[in-house]
């Protein structure tokens, strides 16, 4: 079996599936050699790379020469571009792109001065031996520097074709030419034949391969003919390379289908040729090489083919790169309307331009201006027939309407997953499709969507790339500097002395300690707020009972003392209450100071946890608030009930006598002035003032009383009867409003109540001066009595419970020596005695039922001697009277 290369050697091909056979129309183009047309006064050069892998090498108001470089770049990928003609640069800006969508493109504008002045690197052609003699790096750095890039209309950078990263067996010379109206390859191999294979001869000594095929149409005769001659004239091997003539199939010239007609390998999906050991290229881009590397001249021109039946000079002509196309339909004496089409390339392949001002690129083979006859206008799209010419026409095998239906839905991955990628865009589908569908145009779309797609994606993926290396940067920074710390804070412990460590130490052990403090300060106010929170509310609900017990208490006492009045009332004839109504009148006052008491201490004792959480942890705002309110709470209360009971003591103290007019007994006299004590005992602080007032009032009348004695005697006698018992009820008033403020307002009020009486007793006095002495002695009496008591209650109220009763019996015992010593004057001696021993009685059988311990005692006791000496004074002023009266007689 024969191996490739001798199939290849035998002139074997292959056939490619697909393909059509549309009309040529070349013979409107190559009739004439290739010419030149007059230069245009502006080029216009696109420099897309600008800012991505290239800089401008010059800037607006600078002189330019031919074939002078106007991009630099570094990278290994950048292919520069230069000035066609010589002459200035006036602009630098975005102009119409040669594409499609006229997209625009940062383009550099020259204005030529016709000149044509080369640049000096442009030198006379080299030899042979001095180009055989050049290495192969040398050979690629002219290539790139030239610009050259591929002239078939792919515009691949050549030089990086030209460094294959696998060895090279293969090398195919494109001279197809299969596109309908294009004859720029054809001309040009018949009439540079022998430059075309200098470049090949070039690219021999780069690659090195072992078989080179010249590809030619067979409806190029002469070009075959040509190169024919050319290759045997050449320093290449006779066995080497050769001319192989192809059957005229369109799209035979295309990359993938040619190597499959020559050698009947397939490239692979995703692949390149290079993968399979071949490489093709171009016959105009073996010339430019040829001109590169002998002459070191740049691209900056090419051969063009002007065609169509809307010129009037077709052909094919030298155009430089960067002549705007408006400038070309000028010089070639276009004959259509502003409405004719005007197409880059072929009819097949080619795409309408749709601004003429576009300049011609590397890339621009053709210029076709169809008039109507040869290009139907364009049809309405219709729809899908499903007829399948487009699958048995497409050579690349794909499936044309399964990409136009993702395609159209813009469903681009799907078509991707179709191999949208191995379209050559070749047209055969949309050329033979019955319903008019631009199935190319759809795949265009496609490909860039997907293009941008991947693009943005490459983009993403350099900007992760360098966030990383930042990332990594930054904690490599951070390390060192940690380390430069590390090291600095070793040499300063290396250097530090003795004192320098204890305070480092200590100063470290502060903080600590700090630190830990607050820790736990902070659990401990986590841990206690809850029952703070409990605590307030314990103590709310335990001060609303209380108040609410004692209420119904005092509501209880209330009741029962005016239903024991009512049977006083009924039983008139008994002026007095029995002993057993006393003693429960006494229990019941006792249990309503004791449920008071009760009260207080709860109160006080719900407060007492609320306090003690206040000073271990401080209190929020609401459990202050609360706090507080049950505090008003059970202060209000307390009040209210004190004033239920004030009132029912008025109530009872109202009624000092019975209603048979006779006056009540000692001991019911003590009960209401009892009451109406305790009453006052929940007096705010004027109590004090008023007793001081009291005090005043009695002196004022003590002294009204002395300048009226000077008068009528009986009247002041009368005076002097009344006053007595009006200071004691003025000291009792000043006792009681006293008791609720200070000791020593206490104190005051008594010593000026005790004064006012002395007052009193001496004015009376006074007024009767031939009196018995034994009056004067019971007069005095009284008074030393009030000074007596007044220190027993004073030094009572100092004392313990026993020290309380001992004062009240000293009282008791200085009332009952005063009235001993009236009754001793008196005639009726044995009737005083009696009742003071009554009075003592009742005062001693009364107090041994109260709570000596209590306030309420000790006030009681007060009562009790104000209401002795009253009785001791007003029975010495009736035992006075009696011998005055016995006088007159």
């Amino acid at each position: 079996m024969l191996t490739l290369l001798e199939q290849i050697d035998k002139g074997t091909l292959w056939r490619i599936p697909g393909g059509i056979h549309p009309p040529e129309h070349k013979t409107l183009s190559n009739q004439s050699k290739i010419s030149r047309l007059p230069l245009a006064d502006h080029y216009l050069i696109p420099v897309p790379g600008v800012g991505e892998n290239c800089t401008l090498a010059v800037k607006v108001g600078d002189t330019v020469t031919k074939g002078q470089p106007l991009t630099l770049g570094e990278g290994f990928r950048h292919l520069p571009v230069h000035a066609p003609v010589s002459g200035k640069v006036v602009a630098i800006e975005e102009r119409a792109s040669n594409h499609a969508s006229a997209l625009p493109v940062l383009t550099c504008v020259i204005e030529n001065d016709h000149q044509e002045k080369w640049i000096e690197s442009v030198h006379a052609p080299l030899s042979l031996e001095q180009v055989a003699e050049m290495d192969n790096d040398a050979i690629i750095r002219r290539i790139q520097s030239a610009g050259i890039a591929g002239l078939g209309g792919a515009a691949f950078p050549t030089h990086i074709k030209l460094k294959p990263v696998s060895e090279i067996e293969l090398l195919i010379i494109n001279g197809v030419e299969c596109e309908p109206y294009i004859t720029s390859d054809d001309k040009l191999m018949q009439e540079s034949c022998d430059e075309i294979v200098r470049g090949i001869e070039i690219v021999h000594q780069l690659l090195s391969p072992k078989r080179i095929i010249v590809a030619i149409e067979d409806n190029k005769p002469e070009a075959i003919e040509q190169m024919g001659h050319a290759l045997n004239r050449s320093q290449l091997p006779s066995h080497c390379a050769r001319v192989s003539k192809i059957p005229t199939l369109y799209p035979s010239g295309g990359e993938k289908q040619l190597i499959q007609i020559l050698t009947g390998q397939e490239v692979p999906s995703g692949a390149i040729p290079a993968n399979l050991g071949i490489l093709v290229q171009n016959v105009g881009t073996a010339y430019s090489i040829a001109q590169a590397v002998y002459r070191n001249m740049p691209l900056v021109e090419r051969v063009v083919t002007l065609t169509g039946q809307n010129i009037a000079k077709p052909g094919n002509y030298w155009v430089p790169i960067g002549t705007p196309v408006e400038h070309l339909l000028e010089v070639g004496q276009f004959r259509g309307d502003a409405n004719a089409p005007v197409i880059i390339g072929g009819p097949m392949m080619g795409y309408m331009l749709p601004n003429v001002a576009a300049p011609i690129t590397k890339g621009t083979n053709c210029v076709l201006m169809p008039s109507e006859q040869e290009v139907a206008p364009p049809s309405p799209e219709q729809p899908c027939i499903r007829c399948g010419e487009c699958a048995q026409a497409c050579p690349a095998q794909l499936l044309p309407q399964q990409l136009f239906w993702h395609a159209k839905a813009q469903e681009y991955d799907k078509a991707a997953s179709y191999n949208l990628r191995d379209c050559i865009e070749c047209g055969c589908c949309s050329y033979v499709c019955p319903s008019d569908i631009p199935l190319v145009e759809y795949y265009r779309v496609a490909k860039s969507a997907l293009r941008q797609e991947a693009e943005e994606k490459k983009q993403a993926e350099l900007a992760k790339q360098r966030f990383d290396s930042r990332t990594l940067r930054l904690e490599q920074e951070k390390l060192a500097r940690e380390e430069k710390a590390k090291q600095a804070a070793e040499r300063r412990k290396a250097q530090m002395t003795g004192s320098d460590k204890d305070a480092v130490a200590a100063a470290m052990a502060r903080i600590q300690a700090k630190k830990a403090a607050e820790a736990q300060a902070s659990a401990g106010a986590t841990t206690e707020q809850p029952q703070d929170k409990v605590a307030a509310a314990i103590a709310r609900a335990k001060a609303k009972k209380a108040a609410q017990k004692a209420s119904s208490e005092t509501e209880t006492e209330t009741t029962e003392q005016p239903a024991s009045q009512v049977t006083g009332a009924d039983n008139s004839e008994s002026a007095a209450l029995s002993q057993k109504e006393k003693v429960a009148a006494a229990i019941a006052r006792a249990k309503a100071k004791k449920a008071a008491q009760d009260t207080s201490d709860t109160t006080e004792a719900s407060q007492a946890p609320a306090q003690q959480g206040a000073e271990t942890a401080p209190l929020s705002q609401k459990e202050k608030v609360a706090a507080a309110i049950a505090r008003a709470k059970a202060k209000k209360a307390a009040q209210a009930g004190s004033n239920e009971q004030q009132t029912a003591t008025v109530e009872h103290s109202d009624e000092p006598v019975e209603r048979s007019g006779k006056p009540v007994k000692p001991s019911e006299s003590q009960s209401a002035s009892t009451d109406d004590a305790e009453g006052t005992e929940k007096a705010d602080a004027a109590a004090a003032k008023k007793a001081k007032i009291a005090a005043a009032v009695a002196n004022a009348k003590a002294k009204k009383a002395q300048q009226a004695g000077s008068g009528l005697e009986p009247k002041a006698e009368a005076a002097t009867d009344a006053e007595p018992a009006k200071a004691v009820q003025v000291q009792a008033e000043a006792i009681d409003n006293a008791e609720a403020n200070s000791p020593e307002a206490i104190k005051k009020a008594k010593i000026a109540a005790a004064v006012a009486k002395a007052k009193a007793r001496k004015t009376h006095q006074a007024g009767s001066g031939d009196e018995p002495k034994a009056e004067v002695t019971t007069d005095a009496e009284p008074a030393k009595a009030a000074p007596v008591q007044a220190e027993a209650i004073d030094d009572a109220e100092a004392n313990s419970p026993e020290a309380i009763k001992k004062a009240k019996i000293a009282a008791a015992v200085a009332k009952a020596k005063a009235k001993k010593a009236a009754q001793a004057n008196a005639s009726d001696e044995q009737l005083a005695p009696s009742e003071s021993q009554t009075d003592i009685e009742d005062f001693a059988d009364t107090e041994d039922f109260a709570d000596t311990s209590s306030p309420e005692a000790i006030k009681k006791a007060k009562i009790a001697a104000a209401v002795a000496k009253a009785k001791a004074k007003k029975q010495a002023k009736a035992e006075a009277e009696t011998p005055n009266n016995e006088h007159k007689d």
